[in-house]
């Protein structure tokens, strides 16, 4: 079974497709309900499963709840933190509100959703965390300040923990995408770079393939940028 948080729309839904399409039963949560039902209804037209499940990433006793959904549905082989927010605003124009909300997000639901589910990993030594980070983790975009300074926590978080439980045979990858075509990005820009973007399609179907790797191997990171390079917005 596989968890994706921030299943409805962009490279957490391909995740999910492409895990379905495996063949996995995928628990997909976020907080539109109405994108997880419709989600859905076009899986199981292909013939997978997937199972929808609200979910506020922030929020310790929403997430609880997503634990034990999953732990009566049965093992949870994979878990992918996905959810993320940002505010593409110089650092001088971002608020202590917006500031809050993407730390809240992208560090905090990491920590909470992880450290909900990793026991039962640990309890089997068996499990794959994937977390999808961001090339702004590895190099400087301005506008970008307090998103990409949560991205390198929340990398840094992973990696740490990657060598805690290295020895309980659980598995840690952390994916460095650059500019993929997601609702991240305003519509204005989409229009206009969406030809030198990623497909998260396409970074959904090599992510999947990790989970096929020999189990004495772990890849730790992968990152995916567009041919061209870097957009700068």
């Amino acid at each position: 079974m596989v968890l994706v948080s921030g299943a409805g729309s962009g490279i957490g839904e391909a995740v999910a497709r492409r895990f379905a399409r495996e063949g996995y039963a995928v628990v997909g949560c976020g907080r539109n309900t109405d994108r997880l039902r419709a989600l859905k209804k076009e899986i199981g037209k292909g013939g997978g499963r997937f199972i929808p499940i609200r979910c506020d990433v922030r929020n310790e006793a929403s997430v609880r709840k997503v634990g034990k959904f999953v732990a009566s549905l049965g093992n949870l082989d994979v878990l992918v933190n996905n959810a993320g927010v940002t505010y593409f605003k110089n650092f001088a124009l971002t608020s202590t509100k917006e500031f809050d909300a993407v730390m809240e997000t992208n560090v905090r639901g990491m920590f909470l959703l992880t450290k909900t589910m990793l026991p039962s990993m640990l309890k089997r030594r068996s499990g794959l965390i994937i977390n999808i980070i961001s090339y702004a983790a590895k190099t400087l975009y301005t506008g970008s300040s307090v998103y990409s300074a949560s991205k390198s926590a929340g990398a840094t978080l992973m990696n740490v923990l990657r060598e805690e439980v290295r020895q309980s045979n659980i598995k840690i990858l952390n994916v460095y995408p650059g500019a993929t075509v997601t609702s991240m990005w305003s519509a204005k820009n989409r229009s206009r770079f969406q030809h030198r973007m990623m497909k998260p399609a396409d970074i959904a179907e090599l992510v999947v393939r990790i989970v096929h790797l020999p189990a004495s191997m772990m890849v730790e990171e992968i990152a995916f940028r567009p041919q061209q390079g870097d957009l700068k917005v």
